[in-house]
């Protein structure tokens, strides 16, 4: 069971580009910038595993973030927005419930496109899949659907609950801020601005600031990114949001379009 492979042979490599659902599930995260919060001294005497007084260290937050989750069940939404001198150009939405517990998986990815000078996006997606078989469907339009089915035969690899995190927190010089419950990371400063998980027709990536919120447990339960970068000529400012729900409470259940997925392949094998 790979995310790596959700849209294989189609979906996840496009999915992670940018990294985030507020039409999908009723849940979506906030869209509008906010200002980074001020950081405050800190009188922690304990601090989640990879965060200290002095500093962030990324892989070890991430790692201790993934090793939680790995035998939990939790749905996570994103959002990716857009917007130009004439407003919003796209937003990207963004959902998956993972049930580890009983080896499942499922989510949707959808594009709004007001906007966009250098291309389309392609049209939603929906995915769900266990240890054995991963099946999809392409909603082309109301009428017309596409769907895929293979089976998996390689290993499972590590899930990542937070596409491109790691890598946001290392272009970034973080604080630490305390928080009502676990610690909140801020940045303002890029300091490695070629690990930030940035698209290549959005270049120059500059004003950044990254909020996460960590919880005692060193699960990561929001995170927040905006910048401004510059597109065919225009500055744009681009935000993506992302946050962990119903943890330990997440369902999967196996859509009825799956029949058809597999109806559809097993067709085509027999021609």
């Amino acid at each position: 069971m790979s995310f790596e492979r959700l849209a294989h042979p189609v979906l996840f490599a496009v999915l992670v580009v940018l990294a985030g659902c507020g039409s999908l599930g009723g849940t979506s995260p906030t869209v509008d910038d906010t200002v980074t919060p001020v950081p405050v001294p800190t009188d922690r005497e304990t601090y989640p595993a990879g965060i200290s007084a002095a500093g962030v260290s990324p892989g070890v937050l991430v790692e201790t973030h993934e090793r939680r989750l790995a035998t939990t069940n939790y749905t996570f939404v994103s959002q990716q927005r857009v917007v130009g001198p004439n407003g919003t150009m796209w937003v990207t939405n963004r959902s998956r419930q993972i049930a580890n517990e009983e080896g499942s998986y499922a989510g949707r990815i959808d594009h709004r496109v007001v906007e966009f000078p250098l291309g389309r996006f392609s049209e939603p997606i929906e995915y769900w899949g266990n240890e054995s078989v991963y099946a999809s469907r392409r909603i082309l339009s109301e009428r017309t659907e596409f769907y895929g089915w293979q089976r998996n035969t390689d290993p499972p690899r590590k899930l990542t609950s937070f596409p491109l995190m790691e890598r946001s927190l290392e272009a970034t010089r973080l604080s630490v801020v305390d928080g009502r419950e676990g610690v909140t990371l801020v940045g303002s400063e890029l300091r490695w601005p070629d690990r930030l998980p940035n698209p290549p027709y959005l270049t120059d990536p500059r004003n950044v600031s990254v909020t996460v919120s960590v919880g005692d447990d060193g699960v990561v339960t929001r995170w927040r990114l905006a910048y401004d970068a510059t597109l065919v000529n225009e500055s744009v400012r681009v935000t993506r949001e992302a946050r962990l729900t119903d943890v330990g409470e997440t369902t999967v259940r196996r859509p009825g379009w799956v029949d058809t997925a597999r109806a559809q392949f097993e067709s085509s094998q027999d021609d």
